[in-house]
């Protein structure tokens, strides 16, 4: 599921209504986790014992796709790390080199070439190793997880899940997808792919109340994300969208 796609639903239908076709308008996790339990469950529109039935399951899969990462890798490297020259900062330097260079002032020129240089390629390399781990985590997805459809505890393909759906995690799981927990019990997720962070992230089911700022990962303290891993405690967790 793109976030893009995600995106252009949540804008033009903000309140989460059911859109023209009867799918829901999904929102980011930044979105998700400044709503309480209930109102995500109103949200997605679904029974928050029961989970969804055979046939809002089958429409929403056709309609969002399988739940999997969506990687681009069309691009050449070389393109990429031209790419990097686009920042309003790297232009700016480029033409402090420039004048340097105009007023024969060739230390300053070379000094903020080499700067610039380096600037790009840590960014470039950065950037790259961090689709490298996108990767990555899309092949650490679990190839099941259990869920609740019907009222009835089901093991399914992780890839099968769509939104809405009630999940259950567990000491040992590896999250499936990134969800909103509406229940939880002393849960703590490694994050540490995510945010560097060693120490285990305690979840909590309460909305996060910030101002309008968007929040970072570490803040979402009600979000489990795809590909992590649950260290202690339990939850009844919502899928949502991916951050």
């Amino acid at each position: 599921m793109e976030d893009n796609q995600s995106s252009a639903a949540s804008n033009n239908n903000p309140n989460g209504l059911p859109l023209s076709n009867g799918m829901i308008a999904l929102m980011n996790s930044d979105a998700a986790c400044r709503l309480t339990a209930q109102e995500i469950i109103q949200h997605l529109h679904t029974d928050p014992k029961l989970g969804l039935n055979e046939n809002e399951i089958s429409n929403r899969h056709k309609f969002y796709g399988p739940n999997d990462f969506e990687i681009d890798d069309d691009e050449p490297l070389w393109k990429k790390y031209l790419g990097q020259f686009k920042e309003p900062m790297i232009l700016l330097l480029l033409v402090s080199a420039l004048i340097s260079l105009l007023m024969r002032q060739y230390d300053d020129a070379i000094s903020i070439t080499i700067a610039i240089i380096i600037v790009v390629t840590v960014a470039f390399i950065q950037e790259n190793r961090a689709e490298k781990e996108i990767e990555a985590l899309k092949k650490l997805v679990p190839p099941k997880c259990i869920c609740i459809r019907e009222g009835k505890s089901q093991q399914i393909y992780a890839r099968d899940l769509v939104p809405g759906d009630l999940c259950i995690l567990d000491i040992g799981d590896r999250v499936p997808a990134d969800l909103r927990l509406t229940e939880a019990n002393d849960i703590s997720v490694d994050e540490s792919s995510f945010t560097g962070e060693t120490k285990p992230s305690v979840k909590t089911i309460e909305p996060i109340i910030l101002s309008s700022r968007q929040t970072s990962i570490s803040d979402r303290k009600n979000i489990t994300f795809m590909g992590t891993h649950v260290l202690n405690g339990n939850a009844k967790v919502k899928k949502i969208v991916y951050n």
